[in-house]
């Protein structure tokens, strides 16, 4: 079937397993649009002592990074405030590498999951 996730997506096994970690500023790892078109990351964030970012940014050489900008129907960023669970999808990348940089103001439990598959179409802006 066209649309079964089981064939046309796979889940990336570099994402960022559930664990409590101190305030910082951390990236995931990069994603490679060359084998993946698009990506999905799945964020799940428990407990945390005051803030977390989750930002979007692309890179043409997987070394030099740039945030995401509006008009490509990427979604930029995602800001909690409580104990919740959010989506970032990347259905049309800027670049040949997508990455999240994650950053936490205290002690935070937090996950990410990263779905990756096939180009999709998004909306005109």
């Amino acid at each position: 079937m066209k649309g079964d996730p089981g064939v046309n997506f796979t889940l990336d096994d570099d994402g960022y397993p559930a664990l409590s970690r101190s305030a910082a500023t951390i990236q995931t790892e990069s994603i490679d649009h060359s084998l993946a078109p698009s990506v999905s990351y799945f964020i799940s964030c428990g407990t945390f002592a005051t803030s977390f970012v989750a930002t979007l940014q692309y890179s043409d050489d997987d070394s030099t990074w740039t945030i995401e900008a509006t008009g490509a129907g990427n979604d930029l960023s995602s800001t909690l405030t409580t104990a919740s669970n959010d989506t970032i999808h990347v259905p049309n990348p800027r670049g040949r590498y997508s990455r999240l940089s994650i950053t936490t103001g205290g002690i935070c439990v937090f996950g990410v999951t990263s779905v990756l598959g096939p180009l999709r179409s998004v909306a005109a802006e």
